[in-house]
């Protein structure tokens, strides 16, 4: 670039990942990268505002007042509001934010703007945008807000929105105070219910059947304190809400809110309550059901409607009811009515719908989709849907101009989209779709044409000589890697590609030559990068590639340069260069390497041999100079310069086609352009933000007057114009001039080649290039690809949607395909292949022959050594003549084998770790060792209890408790000794009685436990209800489980003594087994000998040892142990040939004696009489000799059967009795063993009994927790609402104050705005009145102007809407206008007067326009301090509730400290309740004393004896029945005369003390007795009588002190009042003096005021009466109490 002065933005292409939205009802705007970009509707101009520093994040419009606003992407970032179409700026806010702002928002009237940052501050800001003034703020922390809006009726109220929560914000102002009270709305759960239950009390019952304690909240449960409290849920009790995504306002202040899932919520503006109009169905909702049901275009459901999945992502409100769009591309219109909801289908985009949003007008909708498209709907007619824009949304890969960049440019993006621009304006030519994923693109000079690297390791070839309709013409497979470098040289003579694996390949970059790849070269690393200078005098190429080695790290770059020259004859057909595999021979190419120590990042080659670097390390630029090597295939570089480059790296360099402009970009996305030959940077500018990664990639045009640039992930394609003075040496521009000249003719002459290709392709119907099917391509616009899709400018929507939906297809089928398909490079070694076996076919045929013998040979030799003897037969292996694979097999073998030894051994190591800490925890850390005890016939067994032995910390701490215990019950006892009086010795014998009977009452329910009858007593132990505070449960627990100890303890020397037992009992079992098993051998019987033993489970410690008779698998020995075990066997059979050697001795005490010197009596059963020998014969053949023998011998042999048979009976015997004896022991044990099974049993259950004290006792703890955590929260809320009421007591009072002084601003407005009234006569002082009149009539003249409603559509669903006040004054100004004119004054008024009027007029009108602002303005600081004075009496009315609450809670607290819960021990037959089940129902019973139930069975059974009674009573009474009826005259006659001497009693006279002397038996004593108690009377009343006398004495002396003192003040006063009547009088006279000059006026005053004060003088007069009257009644009323005590006590003594 010669000399370039600047670069200037030409255009910009990209889309935005924000919404896209109106600036007026003709064009819309959206963000790119760092550019703003704004794009009329109907003449689709674009218009691009860059953005100062940084790229643009959260942005908004108010397409009613044509104003964007826009957010900074950096530190502390400014929010920039722009008007529209001068792009002026209007204001700047700072300080809301310190890192990032995520929405922006202006209100619908007045100058509110909204904004919310994120991390770290989480902020909602209020701004004043036109004073750019910021009003309040308020923070919500962790909230990560995705929606924001205000309320079109009411510009004080917002809504903010997560995904967590909807928030609904009121504005409350002040005159120029702000602030933002917050609304929560609970969101529901997916299914319409609470999806966040508030805190609940949880506790028990009243009505239930045991008291668990007071109930408490589950914060209090959870141990919470603080703010966590009031917002834990407990995870069980919480459901999946719904998660808004947007919100629309509607005319009645009401809020519809779409969430992710599909719900639909209307939310009512005066309760703030969420209700569900329409939700998704279970089978949307869960994507694993899959329904075929298609629903129809319109619904209508009554309650709910079911609406479809993610169709309320975006929403707009208009008079046609609430639009909404979503994830599935569909426009859906909602019609909420009473009852009913009804949803019908408008559009399909086929896309996900990103927002839409209506103009300010309503008359057209605006729709965005994710994948880079906007369209315009109009609602009024459906069908009518323009396309704006189509860009995709897509990161680009790379960006080049086409031919030698004149008119047009190409980018590509990663997923296959290939896009033709025209530079001039930047308008899209066309579209080609392909189904490949794109690495790197490269643009031909020499021919119109454009090379894709893709990432199988494909380049595929692009013909754009039609650029409204490109085609893919041809397609290579190079490797199985990702094409990372692809360049064409700038002579467009050669295409080179490198690869990620450092295979470099070089191809013919003409059409004419069908795209031939030349050959290949490796390198050893990954190609980073390569340039590719060309000499246009020399028509040569030379290639620089930048390699990163192995072990390196990319970051950083590579350290290794690899030069090579392509010379002209690679291109010729035959070449010496290439051999037959492909490769390029490395002398003919002049491949040379250099290692450098600075690793670079980019490396860039001119002509004159100089090599540009940018090293990522030093963060600078470096020039270099090539120089020759040590050796032919190396290069030196020669350091010229270096600068200092970008600040973030990695940096890419780029050399301009003339060689004279040096280009860098990097992260920070700045262009910085340099002087190639002495480094200067003379321009700088930034284009692409560092917070999207900064420059992607940059290229020149070769005029060096274009620069295309692409970011990294902001999708931005930027066009930049170079102006520059024509500097440059002729030499340079010649060689440019020619170079284009050069490429032109090029061009034009490869472009009838390409057309040629197209033509021919066209007749073409098979597959593509791409290995996709027919059925795969699209035809649009009437043409037929083979392997992409092309797509113009002015296709329709649903061919693009075609594309879309197609790509995935092609992307499957390709890729199976892919890896089938063979590469150009395996294509090639198959080829070398070939021609070596071709040409070695003799050689081999030879080889193949001898093998073939040698395997014939090898068989008959195996077969030969099967047959021969095993001592001359060979291994299997020996055989093998590969040794080297033999050896190899044998190693991978022993690999495999040390692998899983090592494996085993691992498992080994773990298990025998595992048991280790098994042994440890639970046996050897045991001080008693867990075990069972077995009976020897009963099956019965017992377990012991295994024991820990207390460590130091906890015997020292029972024994601080029983010290402490002990003390408490020594002071116990020293107060109740103090406090009670001693007894008497009976009384104390009988309290003793009764203590004893208490104690035991005590020890057996009271207690609550038996354990006082196991004997493990512990007196340090609580009464149960003496248990109340926290401390004394602590204890109690301790000293619980210091008796389970005591028991566990006492139960194991039981155990441990019958254990003994059992060893000793088996020991004499088995001494009298010996003697068992001798007599059966006698006996020569076939008996088993039962021997007992102890089983595993009775010795646990033989489970740690493993004996060898467990091990089921064969025991490896090694060589050594195996020669240790044949040693061994050898010298034990030696040693039993030795032993049966010939011993003398033993053999013949066998001969003589049966091997035995003495015949003892058990060996009777053995001893056999020799039978004679001649008994072998018949009887008959004896003679008498032998006769007598015979009966010697029979008689010999029946005394030996006797004596066998006596001691036969004396064994059995024997045995019988020791088998008896044997019997008796183990029964006696197993009888042990069932009395130790009762304790064990009994043990249990007061165990078990002392563990229900402590589970109690712990439940009690935990309940006393929750209470002193509930007592914490009470204590926090209260002091958080006090400091709360404090400060809104100090806003109140700053409120008051501002009003007062407010309102004396006010007043004094409205003072001077009267004395405008009152001076408009002296204005005109000079003027008649009758003039001055008609000018007051002109002067209070008004045009009757009503205030102007905003002008908008009938599709406005918010109707008109009135102007603020400023506007309605801004209207009355210009209606005055007109009234001001000089024809609205009458005939003969003089023009002085009538400027007069006006500006008196103008003057009056500005001072009622203050006072109407004044007034409104006072009126909302009323309401703004009514409001806080209503906050700081609900702040105390909480204060209130939580003092009571806190109070209610403290009572409860001590409620629970006395109401204990007792545990009692009943005897059966105590409890009367029916179990029916598991546990009786206790609900209706009653716990009652036994002397209760005691009385009450004694009272039945007297009842029952009375009733007996009674019964045998009335059965003589039916015996006497008729004694009685006989006697019943008799007694009749009887009452008769008893009736007549009642009334001759009746007439007798008898006074009283003839009555008492005929009562009385003792009538004097009576009479004597009388007398002196009414002595004792009087003498006690004459006592009283003087006291009382005395009383009244004292009282009067005070009466007549008091009165005394009164006279004196009396006295005193007559004195002042005469003084006072002097005073009176004199001034009285000098009244008089001084009135009688006064008129008759004041004398008929001074009338008035004399009868005034004469009345008055009668009124105090009247009431001092009264108060005389009221002085005595209350001094009689004073006196009556004391004169009737003393009449009363006088009538007493009379």
């Amino acid at each position: 670039m010669e000399n370039a002065d600047h670069l200037s933005l030409s255009w910009v292409k990209g889309y935005t990942t924000q919404n896209v939205l109106f600036v007026n009802n003709n064009t819309i705007c959206y963000p790119c990268g760092n550019y703003l970009i704004f794009m009329d509707i109907d003449t689709r101009k674009e218009t691009v505002l860059q953005c100062e520093r940084g790229s643009i994040g959260a942005f908004t419009t108010n397409n009613a007042r044509e104003i964007v606003a826009f957010a900074e992407q950096r530190l502390k970032p400014l929010i920039y509001l722009y008007t529209f179409p001068e792009l002026s700026k209007t204001a700047v806010l700072m300080d809301g934010a310190e890192l990032e702002y995520t929405l922006l928002e202006f209100s619908y009237s007045g100058y509110y703007f909204a904004s919310f940052s994120s991390i770290p501050e989480f902020s909602l800001t209020i701004w004043n945008w036109k004073t750019s003034v910021r009003l309040c703020s308020e923070s919500v922390m962790g909230m990560q807000a995705n929606v924001l809006s205000f309320n079109p009726m009411n510009q004080l109220q917002l809504c903010l929105a997560s995904q967590d929560c909807l928030f609904i914000w009121n504005i409350e102002r002040s005159d120029d105070f702000h602030i933002l009270k917050r609304v929560n709305v609970k969101l529901p759960a997916e299914d319409g219910s609470v999806a966040v239950p508030e805190d609940v009390w949880v506790g028990s019952d009243c009505n239930s059947l045991t008291y668990y304690g007071p109930r408490m909240l589950l914060s209090a449960q959870a141990g919470l304190v603080g703010k966590m409290a009031d917002t834990f849920v407990p995870r069980d009790l919480r459901k999946p809400q719904v998660q808004p995504v947007s919100v629309c306002w509607t005319p009645s202040s009401d809020l519809y809110v779409g969430c992710k899932k599909g719900h639909l919520l209307l939310v009512d503006a005066e309760l703030h309550k969420a209700v569900v109009l329409a939700a998704p169905s279970l089978e949307q909702l869960n994507p694993d059901i899959i329904t075929t049901n298609q629903a129809p275009s319109k619904i209508s459901l009554s309650v709910y409607p079911m609406l479809k999945l993610c169709t309320v992502n975006t929403m707009a409100l208009s008079t046609k009811g609430l639009f909404t769009a979503g994830m599935d591309g569909t426009l859906y219109c909602i019609k909420v009515k009473p009852h009913i909801v009804e949803m019908e289908e408008c559009w399909s985009t086929g896309k996900p719908i990103r927002n839409i949003t209506f103009s300010a007008d309503y008359k057209l909708l605006l729709i965005a989709t994710d994948e880079g498209s906007v369209h315009i709907y109009d609602p009024s007619w459906q069908n009518n849907v323009i396309t704006l824009l189509d860009l995709h949304s897509e990161d680009y890969v790379f960006a080049g101009l086409l031919g030698t960049g004149k008119q047009y440019c190409v980018s590509a993006r990663v997923l296959g989209i290939v896009q033709v621009w025209s530079i001039v304006d930047g308008k899209n030519i066309s579209t080609l779709a392909l189904p490949v994923k794109i690495t790197v693109i490269a643009c031909c000079p020499s021919s119109s044409n454009v090379a894709l690297g893709t990432e199988t390791g494909s380049i595929c070839y692009i013909n754009m000589v039609t650029v409204e309709k490109p085609h893919l013409v041809f397609q290579v497979h190079l490797h199985n890697v990702p094409i990372q470098c692809l360049q064409y040289d700038n002579g467009g003579q050669f295409l080179v590609a490198g690869c990620s694996d450092g295979h470099t390949f070089v191809m013919n970059a003409k059409p004419s030559k069908n795209f031939k790849v030349l050959g290949y070269t490796e390198l050893k690393g990954e190609v980073l990068g390569l340039s590719l200078p060309f000499d246009s005098l020399k028509r040569t190429v030379n290639c620089l590639m930048l390699i990163c080695q192995a072990g390196e790290d990319k970051a950083y770059g590579g350290t290794q340069l690899t030069k090579f020259e392509l010379p002209a004859v690679l291109t010729a057909a035959a070449s010496s260069a290439v051999n037959y595999h492909g490769k390029m021979n490395d002398a003919a190419i002049q491949k040379q390497n250099c290692q450098m120590e600075l690793p670079l990042t980019s490396a860039v080659l001119d002509i004159d041999q100089n090599v540009y670097g940018y090293s990522n390390l030093t963060r600078s630029i470096h020039k270099y100079k090539i120089a020759e090597g040590k050796s032919n295939d190396t290069f030196e570089l020669l350091p010229q310069s270096q600068v200092e480059g970008q600040q973030l790296g990695p940096g890419l360099l780029c050399l301009s086609a003339d060689q004279q402009c040096l280009a860098s970009v990097a992260k920070d996305g700045f262009i910085q352009l340099r002087d190639a030959n002495t480094m200067a940077m003379y321009f700088e500018t930034q284009v692409h933000s560092y917070q999207s990664g900064g420059v992607k990639s940059i290229v020149f045009s070769l005029s060096s007057q274009i620069v295309l640039t692409t970011g990294v992930h902001d999708g931005t394609l930027v066009c930049l114009t170079a102006r520059h003075r024509d500097m440059a040496g002729e030499v340079v521009l010649d060689r440019t001039r020619s170079l284009i000249e050069f490429l032109d003719q090029s061009c034009a002459a490869e472009d009838k080649v390409l057309i040629v290709k197209e033509q021919r392709s066209e007749s073409y119907t098979s597959k593509d290039k791409l290995d996709t099917t027919g059925d795969d391509s699209n035809i649009i616009s009437g043409t037929a690809t083979r392997s992409g899709v092309s797509i113009n400018s002015h296709s329709s929507q649903s061919s693009i949607s075609s594309v879309r939906s197609s790509w995935g297809k092609m992307d499957s089928r390709r890729s199976p395909k892919t890896i089938l398909e063979p590469t150009w490079l395996e294509m090639k070694m198959a080829e070398a292949i070939e021609k070596d076996n071709h040409k070695n076919a003799e050689a081999t045929a030879k080889l193949r022959k001898g093998i073939k013998k040698l395997r014939g040979t090898i068989k008959k030799m195996m077969i030969e050594n099967e047959s021969v003897p095993e001592i001359e037969r060979l291994d299997q292996y020996e055989f093998n003549l590969d040794l080297k694979e033999q050896k190899r097999l044998h190693a991978e073998g022993e690999e495999k084998v040390a692998k899983v030894r090592e494996t085993i051994e691992m498992e080994n190591l773990a298990n025998q770790y595992l048991r280790d800490v098994i042994k440890r925890e639970c046996w050897d850390m045991m001080a008693v060792k867990g075990r069972t005890l077995e009976a020897f016939y009963s099956g019965l067994a017992v377990t012991n209890y295994p024991m820990r032995e207390r460590s130091n910390k906890e015997l020292e701490l029972l024994g601080q408790i029983k010290r402490q215990r002990t003390t408490e019950l020594a002071d116990l006892k020293a107060r109740k000794d103090i406090v009670e009086t001693p007894l008497k010795k009976d009384e104390k014998e009988d309290e003793e009685a009764e203590d004893e009977d208490s104690r035991e009452e005590e020890s057996t329910a009271l207690k609550g436990s038996l354990t006082s009858l196991y004997t493990v007593v512990n007196h340090y132990l609580y009464k149960q209800l003496d248990l109340h505070t926290k401390d004394e449960k602590i204890n109690q627990i301790i000293l619980l489980e210091d008796v389970i100890y005591n028991i566990k303890t006492k139960f194991n020397k039981e155990f441990d003594a019958t254990y003994k037992q059992k060893e000793l009992e088996i020991e004499r079992v088995k001494d009298r087994s010996v003697r068992i098993e001798e007599i059966i051998q006698q006996l020569d019987m076939e008996e088993e000998i039962w021997l007992p033993t102890l089983s595993n489970r009775e010795r646990p410690e033989r489970e740690l040892e493993v004996q060898d008779s467990e091990i089921t698998a064969e025991r490896y020995l090694t060589p050594e142990q195996k020669r240790k075990l044949e040693e061994e066997f050898k010298i034990e059979q030696l040693q039993l040939l030795a032993a049966k050697a010939d011993n003398w001795r033993e053999r013949a005490l066998k001969d003589m004696m049966g091997g035995v010197l003495e015949v003892k009596k058990s060996d009777i059963l053995k001893m056999e009489i020799p039978v004679p020998p001649f008994m072998d014969k018949p009887e008959y053949e004896w003679n008498e000799e032998q006769l007598k023998q015979a009966k010697e011998f029979a008689l010999k042999e029946q005394e030996l059967n006797e004596e066998k048979d006596k001691y036969r009976k004396t064994l059995e015997s024997e045995m019988k009795k020791i088998q008896g004896t044997i019997a008796e022991t183990t029964n006696n044990f197993d009888e042990t063993m069932n009395k130790l099974f009762d304790r064990k049993v009994r043990t249990e259950m007061i165990i078990y009994q002392e563990e229900l004290k402590i589970c109690n006792l712990v439940f009690s703890l935990r309940i006393e927790e929750e209470l002193q955590n509930r007592d914490a929260q009470l204590n926090y809320l209260l002091s958080e609402q006090k400091n709360c009421t404090v400060q809104r007591e100090h806003m109140v009072h700053e409120s008051k104050v501002m009003v007062d002084r407010y309102r004396e601003t006010y007043d004094d407005l409205v003072a001077e705005d009267r004395l405008l009234d009152r001076g408009f006569r002296k204005e005109f002082f000079d003027v008649h009145a009758t003039v001055v009149d008609q000018l007051y009539k002109l002067y209070k003249r008004r045009p009757k102007v009503q205030m102007k409603r905003i002008q908008v559509a009938a599709a406005s669903p918010f109707g008109d809407r009135l102007h603020s006040a400023s506007e309605g004054h801004t209207q009355l100004v210009a209606a005055m206008e007109e009234l001001d004119s000089p024809r609205n004054a009458y005939e003969g008024l003089e023009p002085a007067l009538w400027n007069r009027l006006i500006e008196i007029r103008q003057m009056k009108i500005k001072s009622e326009h203050q006072i109407k602002l004044k007034a409104v303005t006072l009126a909302e600081m009323h309401t703004f301090l009514q409001q806080r004075i209503e906050e700081v009496e609900k702040s105390v009315q909480l204060a209130n509730s939580f003092t009571l609450d806190l109070s209610n809670l403290r009572e409860t607290k001590s409620q629970f400290q006395l109401n204990l819960m007792v545990q009692l021990v009943l005897k059966q037959g105590q409890v009367e309740v029916v179990s029916s089940d598991f546990i009786p129902d206790y609900s209706n019973s009653i716990l009652l004393h036994k002397g209760v139930v005691e009385d009450l069975n004694s009272t039945i059974q007297s009842l029952g004896e009375r009733k007996v009674a009674s019964m045998v009573e009335c059965k003589d009474f039916k015996k006497g029945i008729v004694q009685l009826e006989w006697e019943y005259e008799k007694m009749l006659m009887q009452m008769d005369d008893l009736h007549q001497r009642i009334r001759d009693i009746l007439k007798l006279r008898i006074t009283k003390q003839a009555q008492m002397y005929l009562r009385e038996t003792n009538y004097e004593a009576r009479v004597n007795a009388h007398i002196m108690g009414m002595e004792r009377s009087v003498d006690g009343q004459l006592k009283f009588h003087s006291k009382v006398i005395g009383q009244k004495d004292d009282r009067v002396k005070d009466l007549e002190r008091q009165i005394t003192q009164l006279k004196q003040e009396l006295r005193e006063m007559d004195r002042q009042l005469k003084e006072q009547h002097i005073s009176v009088s004199e001034t009285q006279n000098v009244h008089e003096m001084t009135t009688m000059a006064q008129s008759s006026q004041d004398a008929r005053a001074r009338f008035k005021d004399l009868v005034q004060h004469n009345k008055l003088m009668e009124l105090s007069r009247a009431q001092a009466e009264d108060i005389a009257i009221l002085r005595k009644e209350l001094e009689r009323q004073r006196m009556r109490t004391f004169p009737v005590l003393t009449e009363t006590e006088q009538d007493d003594y009379n």
